[in-house]
């Protein structure tokens, strides 16, 4: 690449001699004469200083030291009588002496006069000057100005020698010619030859590099951990929003899907359970609730859910005893008492179921869900005040209970009761 560049240096330094060269000789023939008018300054003539005046009398200098003497002056002129004609007096003319500059003269006038024949150079040169070609040549300011500049000597490149070529102008174009031809065959050479791989630089033992490298030998590289794919907290959360959409099959497969990941997963058995559950799956619920109870004995909400589905399926035993490990979890949980007191009521124990009712609702006194369930027990039990004054305060809380109540067999005491119906059509209005 270096050699390219040097011959295309060369190559322009060649071309802008040869382009001076043919300057020169376009400046050292004879310009072109034609017929466009050409204004030529007149011949000027030595100027010879004028003769110096003798001294006439009375001009000569009074010597220092000398008196003035009053010089008679020169009689004025007497007045020209009124009427008198005046007399023309012819002065002698007199010549200017050569060269004397007389402002009563004109000047001549510039000579315009287009030039039909091209004298030679010689010639021109001296007429221009002024002066014949034998004698000294005046300085010329436009002459000069056409003469032509010499032309500079070109720099070699940098990095190089200059050819030791002696050529004239004729052999100029043969001498460019070889030394180009030469460059460019060596270029070629060059390029064809393989090109030799530049040494690398080795830092020292002792440079800093060479410390590091040292330093970096003994440390082993960590693995990669390969990607292990998704976890099973990822199918887990997917699984949840389908669940809360009401999709509950796609809930499943995630579930599933978490649970393949990592089988100890309580919470993959206890959702999964959740979903089978709403699908109408009991059977397989009720195997992921035991799982989860499995892994996990005293989750009080797996232990109410698989109560719920026991009830649901009207397995009052199993469902009390769910119910009855959750509370001993939880004592404090209204919803399981209110479930309990449902197995207890629809187990053929309304007492039980009332008592359940009641500590919910005092517990929480804005449950409508134990309200009723103690008016729906105490109903059961004949106490019509009781199941009257809980009832009320359940539609209060929640007026939808009325449709329910409307049909509800466990308050089949209360039918036909004016009160229990205005009740009913105050809670529809509203």
């Amino acid at each position: 690449m270096k050699k390219l560049l040097r011959i295309l240096l060369l190559v322009a330094l060649v071309s802008a001699v040869a382009a001076l060269i043919v300057r020169m000789r376009k400046r050292a023939e004879p310009a072109t004469w034609d017929s466009t008018p050409v204004w030529h300054p007149p011949a000027v003539e030595p100027v010879a200083p004028p003769a110096a005046e003798e001294p006439t009398p009375g001009d000569e200098p009074i010597p220092a030291g000398a008196e003035a003497v009053d010089m008679p002056m020169a009689p004025e002129p007497e007045p020209v009588a009124p009427g008198a004609r005046d007399v023309e007096v012819e002065e002698p003319a007199v010549e200017p002496s050569a060269g004397w500059f007389d402002p009563a003269v004109p000047a001549p006038a510039p000579h315009f006069a287009p030039v039909t024949e091209r004298p030679s150079p010689p010639e021109a040169a001296a007429a221009v000057r002024g002066s014949s070609p034998g004698e000294t040549p005046m300085f010329d300011p436009i002459v000069e100005a056409l003469k032509p500049e010499p032309l500079p000597t070109p720099a070699p490149p940098v990095g190089t020698s200059p050819p030791q070529v002696t050529a004239t102008e004729d052999t100029l174009p043969e001498v460019v010619g070889r030394a180009i031809e030469g460059e460019v065959a060596a270029a070629i050479e060059s390029a064809a030859a393989p090109a030799e791989p530049e040494p690398v630089a080795t830092a020292p033992a002792g440079s800093l590099p060479g410390i590091i490298e040292e330093a970096l030998a003994d440390v082993m590289p960590q693995p990669v951990a390969p990607f292990a794919g998704r976890d099973a907290e990822s199918y887990l959360d997917e699984g949840n929003v389908y669940f809360n959409v009401g999709q509950y099959a796609l809930a499943i497969e995630r579930y599933t899907r978490a649970l393949e990941t990592d089988p100890r997963l309580t919470a993959g058995y206890y959702n999964r359970a959740n979903a089978r559950t709403r699908a109408g799956e009991y059977d397989a619920a009720l195997s992921d609730y035991d799982q989860a109870l499995l892994l996990q004995p005293n989750d009080a909400d797996a232990l109410n859910n698989r109560g719920m589905l026991h009830l649901y399926r009207a397995n009052y035993d199993a469902a009390l005893r769910d119910f009855d490990q959750a509370l001993a979890a939880d004592p404090a949980d209204t919803t399981v008492m209110v479930n309990r007191g449902l197995a207890h009521l629809h187990g053929g124990d309304p007492s039980a179921a009332l008592v359940d009712f009641q500590e919910a609702a005092f517990l929480d006194a804005e449950d409508a869900a134990a309200h009723y369930g103690a008016g729906q027990a105490a109903a059961v039990l004949g106490n019509k005040a009781e199941a009257l004054r809980r009832l009320r305060r359940a539609l209060q809380i929640d007026p939808q209970y009325a449709r329910e109540a409307a049909g509800d067999p466990k308050l089949e005491a209360l039918q036909g009761d004016n009160e229990f119906l205005k009740m009913l059509r105050d809670a529809g209005a509203r």
